[in-house]
């Protein structure tokens, strides 16, 4: 049964040198026999020293996963490419509705995939980190592996908080009192929770991790404004500029966090 789908997917990918040139709507279901794919090839290497198979044999398995995964990771960062903004996503949710059974976009008028919100995000965010991606493929290759998106948003998680931690070691934080309190407890958040929920959850474990995850969202909907100074008339004219990407002569200028 995993022959069959790896084989499938790369039959597709060698027979359409071509593929990342395709709209959107080609890509979707292009991506989705990659993602059975690269998982089929994962688990096969996993137990590849114990198939009776010769070393080229072997060697032939490992490099034609990599590819899978290679081209996996070309697709998702196309589709983020390609994607629509998700202002334009959710207008059209509220225009035209969701689908009870799924949840997802499901409007023929509309562009947009049937993604969930999720997996949208993450094809944007593979899309803009075209380094990352690089290295992780390196990576793989250095460790006879096979390069995955878990493997390359780790990867982004790991850089950002890399930066973090050298920005503040590089100096004291500019904020103080109540500021400094909720800064430092954010911290902490994203210090200790894992960049990725659990593979396999019950039902309950779903229901309780979605009621935490949903009022967490609740009490951060102040920072889905592209400034603060739209609903806080105290935030300062500086910061306002700040924020929104203009240059200032504080020592700052240019860091939007």
């Amino acid at each position: 049964m995993s022959e069959d789908k790896t084989n499938v997917f790369q039959a597709l990918i060698k027979r359409q040198p071509d593929f990342l040139d395709r709209p959107l709507k080609d890509l979707l279901p292009l991506r989705f026999m990659g993602e059975v794919a690269v998982n089929a090839y994962r688990g096969l290497i996993k137990r590849l020293d114990d198939l009776p198979l010769s070393m080229k044999e072997k060697e032939s398995r490992l490099k034609d996963g990599q590819d899978a995964g290679k081209a996996l990771l070309m697709i998702e960062a196309r589709i983020g490419e390609l994607l629509p903004s998700e202002e334009e996503a959710q207008s059209a949710a509220g225009k035209y509705g969701r689908s009870k059974q799924t949840g997802k976009l499901g409007v023929p008028e509309f562009k947009a995939p049937p993604m969930e919100r999720h997996q949208r995000t993450t094809a944007r965010v593979i899309a803009s980190h075209p380094a990352e991606v690089a290295e992780v493929i390196r990576e793989a290759e250095e460790n006879e592996d096979i390069p995955t998106k878990t493997a390359v948003l780790n990867k982004i998680a790991l850089k950002a908080e890399q930066a973090r931690r050298k920005e503040t070691e590089a100096g004291p934080i500019r904020i103080k009192g109540e500021e400094f309190i909720y800064l430092t407890k954010l911290q902490q958040i994203v210090a200790i929770l894992p960049s990725a929920p659990p593979k396999h959850l019950s039902e309950h474990g779903y229901i309780a991790i979605k009621a935490l995850a949903l009022l967490i969202i609740k009490r951060l909907e102040e920072f889905k404004n592209e400034t603060h100074g739209a609903t806080n008339k105290n935030l300062s004219g500086t910061s306002t500029r700040l924020l929104k990407g203009k240059k200032t002569a504080g020592p700052d200028a240019g860091n939007r966090g």
